[in-house]
This record gives C-alpha cells, sequence and structure tokens, in this order.
C-alpha cells in the first residue's frame, strides 16, 4: 500500500515562487510513488500568494499573522485531518531542492526515524549561494543550544525540507511562534521519536527575503528565552536561585542579629535591613519570575489543545 503524504508550506507573500514550489513537490512525490493526499498552505499573505496555491489545488490556511513558527504549527495540526502517513515540511522560496525529497520521506516510510532533518553544513558545498558570516555564527549557537538540550550530534537548525510521521505532528507542543525548527525537534526528543539528520542542499533564494528574522544573530536572542522554558532550565536555574538570595537574607539577619543583641536600633544605625531586603527581594523575584514562566508555559499548553 502506498504511503499517504501531506505538504504543508508556510507562506507570508510568496506570490513569485509557490505556484513553482506546490507543482515541483507534487510531481516529485507522485514520481517516488507516494500518495499525496493534500499540499497545506498556511499563509499570512497581502499579495496574490493566495489565490495562486489554490488555482494549483492547494488548500489555503489562514495563518493569523502570529509569526513563521505559529503559520507552520497551524498547518501541521491541520493537516492530520487527512489522515497522513508522513508529513512533509517545506519553505516556499525555492531554495531546497526537490529532487531530495525522496531522501526526507524515505527513513519515515521504512520506519527507520520519526523526523528527518536537513543540514546544510554536513557536507561542503551543499550551500549555492554567498552565506554572511554573522548568520552562520548564529546558526552555530542555535545549533550547540540544540546539541545540548537533546544530546544529539546536529550540525544545522534551519534546514527549509523536514519529514515527519503523523505521530510526531500529533504529540507536538510548541511555546514560541517563531521557534518551530528548533522546538520540534526538542519536542520529538523529549517525547522519545527518532531523529535523523541528512545533507541538504539549499539553493539561492528567488524571490524576496527571508521571513525568519532579517538577522540570524538577533533570531538567536529572540529565540533564546523560549529555548530556556522549553528546556524547563528556568525550573533548574531561578528557584534555586531565589532560595539561595533568601537564604542569603536569612543569614545576613542572623549575624546581624548576633552582633547588635538584637537590637533594631542598632540594626537601623548600621542601616543593615538594606542589604537584608536587597537579598530577599532579589530571591523573591528569582523564584516568582520562575513561577511565573512555568504558570505560563501550562496555560499555553492548554490553550493550543483547547484551539485545536
Amino acid at each position: 500500500m502506498k504511503k499517504k503524504v501531506a505538504v504543508v508550506i508556510p507562506t507570508k507573500n510568496e506570490s513569485a515562487t509557490i505556484r513553482e514550489v506546490i507543482l515541483s513537490a507534487k510531481a516529485e512525490i507522485e514520481r517516488l510513488g507516494y500518495e499525496l493526499v493534500r499540499v497545506f498552505v498556511t499563509d499570512d499573505s497581502r499579495d496574490d500568494t493566495r489565490a495562486i496555491a489554490k488555482s494549483v489545488g492547494a488548500t489555503v490556511v489562514i495563518g493569523e499573522g502570529k509569526g513563521l513558527g505559529f503559520a507552520m504549527w497551524k498547518g501541521l495540526k491541520i493537516s492530520l485531518s487527512v489522515k497522513p502517513d508522513i508529513i512533509l515540511s517545506m519553505d516556499a522560496d525555492g531554495q531546497s531542492r526537490m529532487d531530495e525529497i525522496g531522501s526526507f520521506l524515505a527513513p519515515v516510510a521504512n520506519g527507520e526515524a520519526d523526523l528527518v532533518l536537513g543540514s546544510r553544513f554536513q557536507q561542503k558545498g551543499l550551500i549555492d549561494y554567498k552565506y554572511r558570516f554573522k548568520n552562520r555564527f548564529g546558526i552555530f549557537i542555535l545549533v550547540r543550544i540544540l546539541r545540548y538540550l537533546t544530546k544529539l550530534p546536529l550540525t544545522d537548525s534551519h534546514g527549509g525540507l523536514r519529514a515527519m510521521s503523523s505521530e510526531v505532528v500529533n504529540e507536538l507542543e510548541m511555546i514560541g511562534t517563531h521557534t518551530y525548527v528548533q522546538e520540534t525537534i526538542i519536542d520529538a526528543r523529549e517525547k522519545g521519536f527518532r531523529i535523523k539528520e541528512i545533507p541538504s542542499a539549499w539553493d539561492v533564494r528567488k524571490s524576496g527575503k527571508s521571513r525568519v528574522v532579517s538577522s540570524i544573530p538577533l533570531y538567536v536572542f529572540y529565540t533564546l528565552p523560549v529555548l530556556i522554558l522549553r528546556s524547563g532550565h528556568h525550573i533548574r536555574f531561578l528557584y534555586p536561585w531565589g532560595i539561595f538570595f533568601i537564604f542569603l537574607s536569612i543569614l545576613d539577619f542572623v549575624i546581624v542579629a548576633w552582633q547588635t543583641n538584637l537590637s533594631l536600633h542598632a540594626m537601623f544605625e548600621r542601616k543593615s535591613f538594606i542589604l537584608i531586603l536587597s537579598f530577599l527581594s532579589i530571591g523573591l523575584n528569582f523564584l516568582f519570575f520562575g513561577f511565573q514562566l512555568e504558570l505560563t508555559d501550562r496555560i499555553k499548553r492548554r490553550v493550543d489543545r483547547l484551539y485545536l
């Protein structure tokens, strides 16, 4: 029996390339012998992207203007409605090579992996244009963060093509609206899914500009708080430091009280309470901030479940 494949493409003003991307993806998937059940285009465009996508048979989903990550998340979740075996996500800018689709689908179809990622840096010569050093440095930082959080030997974080089983998408939870590429990896790893990274070439963008962020280094700073929250490091960092500073405030109070024979007048004269209250305030803020982040995380996950 043929494996059923759904394609998800997030778009924003990609009228110059969307027709070719959809038609090329369709042709390649069918040539490979898979059953293409639907192409979903999650769109936030102000140009003719939606009309063009519909004209070539795609189902258009309104992205709600909340960012690329949310658009991809919504498209992935809605794609489950057609009961695919494999879901292929791709960019709409034409940088990915369609002849690589088979390499992404095969590991999932054969039961070798649950999530297949593409890497531009696993081999030399995979980027067919001059890649700016500052963006390469930003990717380097993101990859190191992902390696630390997942313990996987990853080499890239922003491959344009991805293939995943319907189970990965069904279980996918996200916090950020722009952090799809990182959170899917972290989420799949946390839930025990098998992840495979393969070489993938990137051609020069045919039209427009990148929709992620104008600069990858800025994107790093934007996504870092979400990744810290997703990893649970806010609990491992904020709570212990909060307790530590509260302990310092208590310790300082005990020392000062012993030195002044618990004389409030002497303690006020020495301005001892300034340091004590400073330590206490810092500690309580760490604890409150950690609690607030954890509460935000839990509310976001519950709202997402209701949303679907």
